[in-house]
């Protein structure tokens, strides 16, 4: 089967999926983490996503293609805050033990978004980052069905910059998971998941790792009440 047919078929398969939304009690951080497969994010603060877009419009040329060795297309990324602005994976992947002596930090390309830089800085509320991507899927793009860990639990935070028109991301179990420009998913990448950008725009969104603070119990709690519909 080729790799476009592989991916139709997963994404058709779970388009008009209706995910089950756990009844939680009580209603835990871990709890919720370990029951979902995506969480749409209710925040206390915007996302100038429109000026966060245009930082990363701006630098499009500097992408560089992600996991260019695998089956995807059209899959590139830049990274605001990592070991530098092209080395977008791990720091595992690179043969450093840890993220300290990966020396994790705001690379090269921070100077030129100033926006962003300060958004996660001062706004997004993280104690610690490890890597801060944008992501590009070009048109035509896609990332074929794949799980990024072994265990299946919200993890990484990921934000539409922008996300055209018959631009999906489909995810097992869970169907499409909901994305407009402006929008925040936490996602459990160990679930079987994939893309593809069947629009003739660009989509651009950011992908965020590290250790959450504090007020994260809280928006965690708060997100998952309006998708369950508890605060009706």
């Amino acid at each position: 089967m080729h790799d476009t047919e592989t991916l139709s078929g997963f994404i058709e398969h779970w388009r008009d999926h209706a995910p089950a939304i756990p009844d939680l009690d009580p209603l835990t951080t871990t709890a919720i983490r370990q029951s979902l497969g995506y969480l749409p994010l209710k925040l206390p603060f915007e996302i100038p996503h429109k000026a966060m877009l245009s930082e990363a419009e701006n630098l499009r040329d500097f992408f560089v293609y992600h996991r260019a060795g695998g089956h995807h297309q059209g899959w590139r990324s830049l990274c605001l805050h990592g070991i530098s602005s092209v080395h977008t994976e791990n720091h595992d992947r690179y043969g450093f033990a840890d993220r300290d002596y990966a020396g994790y930090g705001y690379t090269d390309i921070s100077r030129f978004c100033p926006v962003s830089k300060e958004f996660f800085r001062d706004v997004f509320g993280y104690d610690r980052y490890d890597r801060v991507r944008f992501m590009l899927l070009e048109p035509g793009g896609y990332i074929l069905p794949h799980e990024d860990v072994d265990y299946k639990q919200l993890g990484p935070v990921n934000i539409a910059l922008s996300n055209p028109e018959g631009c999906v991301f489909a995810m097992e179990d869970w169907g499409i998971v909901p994305f407009v420009g402006g929008t925040a998913n936490m996602i459990a990448v160990g679930h079987r998941h994939a893309v593809y950008n069947n629009s003739q725009q660009d989509r651009y969104h950011i992908i965020v790792h590290g250790a959450r603070g504090k007020r994260w119990k809280d928006y965690i709690a708060a997100s998952y009440r309006a998708m369950a519909g508890l605060d009706v």
